[in-house]
């Protein structure tokens, strides 16, 4: 890994002439030095293959700057999207991200979306890693050179297409603790045809992994950590929120509970008997206790898949025919797909009314209400002997295209081409509760036959919806009808398809020679087309599944036609303390059939003080466009818990609805960026980068618990997104949909040092990476907020960053052997920032923003890496290869319940010590 300064010196331009014509990411231009004013981070296919990497992603989450959002270690209990490899960088989101192969947009592999993976977004999982030459990183703005979501940067895949005989790779990983066994395999094979005018390529890949399916399997899961709810801190001086180990539901049981009223602690037994339920530590409200008589696990963890298992295949195959005359002929073909499968907990209900003749209650309970005058009670149970839902995804994107290159005049070239794509997702998840159908179960009375049925057969017999209803025993254990389960559980599916045209065209070459060099410039234009269909199964249209993944998608495609410009000026060379000075321009205009039209800009310079010390710096104005999903996605359901203010903060599993909006506009952020790059001595190079990006109207959901809270301080907007019963005022529902709402502030600096010089007859190479975050900041429309140093991922909140996080790689070689250490650090945080905690500044037990421990210590991991070549001649090469992740077996605080689990996956390492061997041969 090394941040480039320039063309010359990435690993492109060190093995090409000087007179040789070079397109650096981030910018149009072609020119043999030409000088980029944007850091360019560049990771080489020698630093993916060392790591053991299977997937592109993998490598690019040890970058400092990235973060790892989307994972199979991140897909938690949320099916949208599980196995999804996406990049992410600033913390941004994957969607302001722009992922590019060869240059040119990729078909999005993400449809359904939520915080974590965004719908709209390029899935790495379909790109074959074994082909992947380089990776250059653009980390600033780019969207005059490329288009909408180029707002925190650019990940550019150049792959291989001059690949000559055959290679691959065979390798075996593991975890320390026996599982997350991992498989990967990669052949690619290349040749000239046709007296060298020809060549092909063809590669194909597999990869997969068994997961960790349960988070009982790990220690910082089984402590059980989560937050309680003190509903009165004012009365018992603790802090408002508590976070307590061995965390068990208090208002819901394996085999049923009371959970109101004078029979309130009234517990079932497995075989349906009654016996009085011990709270442990409890505080009167939020949905945890801590130890008392609460089940053996939390269903929650038990069920809770630390890693999803994945499978992957991929496949690529490229041909190029030069037609002479200088024009030659290019096309590319691509084909990936992944499956995933999520074991997730099955449903936790607290708000269950149960009729006092219903015929499956104990007759003790009977007499207890008969006596007390209640006709019924509030019911909470989890369903862990209904099995848990299985949830299953499988994305297939194809992609194609093809075009032609070529040069005219003195030192011009222009490049055309077509491309289609399409993306094919089809999501599952069985063993999934139909809720009204359940409601009409669990309604049991005694008919005047005496038999058991449902109340809903005798009032509402025509309903069809009624048809087949088996009333169904939630009192204990195992004790109900297969007949039952099957009337209120089934299986919801949805599919869509995403399909891309692409038509574009570049002309760039020196339009004159100025007086300190020639000027280039680079012109174009593009049009593309979006569209999507979706179909879904009747139950989930109507969405009256627990998990629903609502109707099909539908809606207008989206067009866009787009123009650019860009051109560089040299002003001066070989001068007294400026060895160069040369300014960089660049403006696009879009049209979107969606909101009109937008134009982008960028300016830039490069002041080569001498050969010791540059200086560079940016400013642009980029955008992000909603994405189709944005705009149209149907509602879709699942359940989220909030924190209900209207009864002293007491959580609830409350339906929150996702949506499109399509009056949805623009987002645009305005980018500064300015560094300097240091050569004090010969093999060593240090830079420096600041960057500063300002985004306005961000769309993104506020989440259901903000929602609440923002109505109960008075918003009357957000109270119309609410649903009460209009009795009890208990939370219904809230929608929760698209909104341009937020602004953001991200400052930061990237650094980078590398060293490189002979030891004990071998070679010695270091560099080290990092990024500091000074400002996450969010401003919505309760506030400001900065997450920067924020470690921890509250439920319904923007994950945070850590203020530092740093890699460094030493590596060793000599002769056929080569062996590299690598350090990754984490730097200590805040669990919550928007929680004040003991040894803060303007801690209070009292206060209502008070947590009982809001800090989150550093993190080291060490990674362990070698190599050896045990047989080279010519092409022929086979080489054998080991990899030792987190050396230090060094587990996640447990102090980091998150929105996708009982750990903050997105930060920390979640296997522990895991270990791969393998194979690589080329011939």
């Amino acid at each position: 890994m090394a941040q480039q300064d320039d063309a010359a010196t990435s690993s492109t331009a060190d093995n090409a002439p000087s007179t040789e014509a070079i397109v650096v990411t981030g910018s149009r231009l072609a020119r043999g030095g030409f000088q980029a004013p944007t850091p360019v981070t560049v990771l080489g296919q020698e630093e993916i293959a060392r790591q053991g990497s299977a997937n592109i992603g993998d490598a690019l989450n040890q970058l400092p700057s990235f973060r790892a959002q989307s994972t199979p270690a991140t897909a938690g209990v949320s099916l949208a999207n599980a196995g999804a490899q996406l990049s992410d960088l600033r913390g941004l989101g994957a969607n302001r991200t722009l992922v590019l192969v060869n240059g040119r947009r990729f078909i999005s592999g993400t449809v359904a979306g939520n915080p974590l993976s965004p719908a709209g977004a390029v899935d790495l999982n379909m790109i074959p890693t074994s082909l992947v030459a380089r990776t250059e990183v653009v980390t600033g703005g780019a969207s005059a050179a490329y288009g909408s979501d180029a707002v925190a940067g650019v990940v550019n895949l150049i792959l291989d297409d001059r690949l000559e005989g055959l290679r691959g790779s065979a390798q075996l990983g593991m975890a320390e603790r026996g599982d997350n066994v991992e498989r990967f395999y990669s052949l690619a094979a290349g040749t000239s045809f046709a007296g060298g005018a020809g060549h092909i390529v063809l590669a194909g890949e597999y990869a997969g992994s068994d997961g960790i399916g349960s988070c009982y399997d790990r220690p910082f899961c089984a402590a059980e950590v989560a937050p309680i709810t003190n509903p009165n801190p004012q009365a018992n001086g603790l802090p408002r929120q508590i976070l307590l180990p061995n965390a068990r539901p208090a208002t819901a049981s394996w085999g049923g509970l009371i959970v109101s009223g004078p029979l309130r602690g009234t517990e079932f037994a497995d075989d349906g008997s009654t016996f009085q339920h011990d709270y442990g530590t409890y505080y009167g409200a939020g949905l945890f206790q801590s130890g008392g008589s609460a089940d053996p696990r939390n269903a929650y963890f038990d069920n809770f898949p630390l890693v999803a298992p994945v499978e992957r295949y991929s496949l690529y195959g490229q041909l190029r025919y030069d037609l002479g005359s200088d024009l030659e002929f290019k096309m590319d073909a691509s084909y990936g797909r992944v499956t995933a499968e999520l074991v997730g907990a099955q449903t936790r209900d607290t708000n269950i009314v149960i009729q006092r003749d219903n015929p499956f209650l104990p007759e003790a309970v009977v007499d207890r209400m008969t006596a007390l005058g209640l006709t019924s009670f509030t019911f909470g149970r989890i369903g862990q002997d209904l099995g848990p839902m299985v949830g299953r995804t499988t994305r297939e994107t194809a992609r194609i295209a093809a075009g032609l290159e070529g040069r005219i005049g003195q030192g011009w070239s222009w490049d055309v081409y077509y491309q289609y794509g399409q993306t094919d997702y089809a999501q599952t998840a069985s063993n999934n509760r139909i809720n009204d159908n359940f409601l009409r179960a669990v309604d049991a009375v005694e008919a005047s036959d005496g038999s058991i049925v449902c109340r809903s057969t005798l009032t509402d017999p025509t309903n069809p919806l009624v048809q087949g209803c088996a009333p169904l025993n939630l009192f204990g254990q195992n004790n109900f009808s297969a007949a039952a389960k099957a009337y209120a559980y089934g299986t919801a599916q949805q599919n869509t398809k995403l399909t891309q045209h692409v038509v574009a065209a570049t002309l760039r070459g020196d339009l004159f020679e100025g007086w300190a060099g020639a000027i280039p410039v680079a012109i174009g234009a593009e049009y593309r087309v979006e569209d999507a269909e979706g179909s879904a199964d009747p139950v989930s249209t109507a969405l009256r599944f627990y998990t629903s993944p609502g109707s099909g998608i539908t809606g207008p495609a989206v067009e866009v036609k787009e123009a650019f410009a860009e051109a560089a000026l040299p002003l001066a060379r070989d001068l007294p303390f400026m060895q160069s000075l040369e300014l960089n321009g660049a403006v696009r205009v879009t049209d979107y059939s969606t909101s009109g039209t937008v134009t982008t800009w960028k300016v830039g310079g490069v002041w080569d003080v001498s050969s010791l010390l540059r200086v560079r710096a940016t400013r642009s104005r980029d955008i992000r466009a909603p994405n189709f999903f944005e705009l149209y996605s149907p509602p879709s359901s699942s359940f989220q818990r909030i924190d209900d203010p209207r009864f002293g903060g007491a959580s609830e599993l409350v339906p929150v609805l996702i949506g499109g909006n399509e009056q949805l506009r623009p987002e645009t952020a305005d980018t500064f960026t300015a560094g300097v790059v240091v050569s004090p001595m010969r093999g060593l190079r240090i830079a420096a980068d600041y960057y500063d990006i300002r985004l306005d109207g961000a769309i993104s959901t506020l989440g259901g618990g903000t929602i609440v809270a923002r109505c109960e301080q008075g918003a009357a907007e957000f109270c119309a997104l609410i649903d009460r019963d209009p009795a009890t005022q208990q939370l219904l529902g809230v929608r929760n949909i698209n909104l341009n709402v937020n602004s953001l502030k991200v400052r930061g600096v990237d650094f980078e040092a590398s060293y490189r010089t002979r030891l004990a007859d071998g070679t010695l190479d270091i560099r080290l990476l990092g990024t500091h975050v000074i400002d996450l900041i969010t401003v919505d429309s309760g506030g400001t907020v900065d997450r920067a140093g924020m470690n921890g991922a509250p439920t319904s909140q923007t994950s945070g960053v850590p203020s530092w996080t740093v890699t460094g790689n030493v590596g060793w070689s000599k002769g056929p052997f080569a062996a590299q250490l690598q350090g990754r650090y984490v730097s200590s945080g805040v669990y919550n920032a928007l929680l004040i905690g003991p040894g803060e500044e303007g801690y209070a037990p009292t206060a209502s923003n008070s947590i009982s421990d809001n800090r989150i210590g550093a993190r080291v991991y060490l990674n362990l890496n070698s190599q050896i070549t045990v047989y080279e001649s010519g092409r022929q090469k086979l080489e054998l290869f080991g990899v030792a992740n987190n050396l230090l077996d060094t587990m996640p605080p447990n102090n980091t319940p998150s929105s996708s689990g009982p750990g903050n996956a997105v930060l920390y390492d979640v296997i522990g010590r895991a270990y791969k061997i393998g194979v690589r041969f080329a011939y």
